[in-house]
């Protein structure tokens, strides 16, 4: 939880310069030369899917309900709850803000065609859904499964850079979108009891040791 809390700052402190530099790393992040890694990303890119990240936790919660574990069915749709959070919050950014795709006009541009509700696919770039609820998924699955952390974010990372490579996003919409996707899972675990597993409490205890 506490290094969770800590990536997210040093993502919004990040931010800025990843629009300064958006341009200049779609360059080094787009392995135009590697066609097997573009094909690779085009199958990586379903992970991020809303759909599929949502049934993570559907079929956990299955497995949870199969085995008469309420506390776990009760973790599955507070995981789900958490990211279909995310994603709707992530859609609602990207019809206030509408800003344009990569392969746009206007690529990179604010308020393009603003009021853009319902944004259109070209102007619906900030922040990567993709992003969003692949990172929300990743934060919910690393606090269930905290020894497959590095697994989860790796996944979610591939997902993030999949949605570059295809030219579908700007870098930045792919940070804004992790740090969407993990604000709102982090304030899920925080706010609404049940959504973290028991033990990430019992580890971030204080241990209790004699004079």
């Amino acid at each position: 939880m506490r290094w969770w809390g800590i990536g997210l700052s040093v993502g919004l402190l990040l931010l800025p310069a990843a629009f300064v530099l958006d341009r200049a790393l779609i360059v080094v992040l787009r392995p135009d030369a590697l066609p097997w890694l573009i094909g690779f990303l085009r199958y990586a890119t379903w992970l991020g899917y809303g759909l599929v990240d949502i049934a993570v936790p559907v079929a956990i919660g299955a497995v949870a309900w199969g085995r008469g574990d309420t506390d776990g069915v009760r973790r599955g749709l507070l995981g789900v709850s958490a990211v279909a959070a995310a994603g709707i919050l992530d859609q609602i950014v990207k019809n206030l803000l509408c800003r344009a795709r990569p392969s746009a006009a206007d690529a990179g541009a604010f308020f393009t065609g603003f009021p853009c509700f319902p944004a259109p696919y070209a102007v619906a770039s900030f922040p990567s859904g993709h992003a969003t609820t692949a990172f929300a998924l990743a934060t919910v699955l690393s606090l269930w499964y905290p020894r497959w952390t590095a697994a989860w974010l790796a996944l979610a990372a591939i997902v993030g850079w999949s949605r570059i490579a295809l030219g579908s996003h700007f870098p930045s919409d792919v940070a804004a979108g992790a740090i969407l996707g993990v604000a709102v899972a982090l304030a899920f675990v925080r706010w609404v009891p049940g959504v973290g597993k028991d033990q990430w409490k019992t580890e971030n205890r204080q241990p209790i040791t004699g004079p």
